[in-house]
């Protein structure tokens, strides 16, 4: 007996645009790893978790020094106060970056097509009191020197799409996954096709 998987039903509060633009995010990043074919990177969560890591770690290490030398106290106050420190800069660098480097990227990956390597960064963003879906993508074809096509090198090209949430979702807050799919593969399609031109 075989039994399909039915797409799992997303139902979020309409008047809520955080969750519709959460909820929009999850089945975009869905939709570009399974039916999109690319391969997601984890670099910028990677990254963010090595400096979350490094800090946590001196501040244990301040801790546990504190532990073991506790009446010791010059030293002890000197390697507590730098533990603190280093905690806070990483802490510093790590929010650093997410607001600097990632800024609003929620989906960078590739995939290989017969013009090249194909590498995606998405983007997403709403403004305050504005219904609207804003997608950006920034997508780079790295064309291999034995391709038969036209494509040579490197190009890349920037797009935006937005639309309104209530496209997407019924009078229920429910998702319509056809609808968002549809239109987010005659977005990619256009973005395609201007590297081949």
């Amino acid at each position: 007996m075989t039994t399909e998987t039915q797409p799992r039903a997303i139902k979020v509060d309409k008047s809520n645009l955080l969750d519709l633009k959460s909820a929009c995010d999850d089945a975009l990043k869905e939709y570009l790893e399974t039916k999109g074919g690319y391969k997601q990177s984890h670099k910028h969560t990677d990254i963010k978790l090595v400096l979350g890591y490094l800090g946590c770690a001196f501040a244990g290490a301040g801790s546990y020094y504190g532990y073991i030398h506790p009446f010791e106290l010059p030293a002890t106050k000197f390697w507590t106060g730098v533990s603190v420190v280093l905690y806070y800069l990483f802490n510093v660098l790590m929010m650093a970056y997410a607001y600097l480097v990632e800024k609003d990227t929620i989906f960078t990956g590739s995939k290989t097509t017969p013009h090249g390597t194909q590498t995606i960064s998405v983007g997403s963003s709403v403004k305050s009191y504005n219904p609207y879906y804003d997608i950006h993508l920034h997508m780079d074809v790295a064309g291999s020197p034995s391709s038969t096509t036209s494509l040579k090198g490197k190009k890349s090209t920037h797009q935006e799409f937005s639309t309104a949430f209530q496209y997407w979702f019924d009078e229920d807050g429910v998702l319509a996954q056809e609808q968002f799919e549809a239109d987010i593969i005659k977005f990619l399609a256009n973005t395609e096709a201007t590297h081949i031109e």
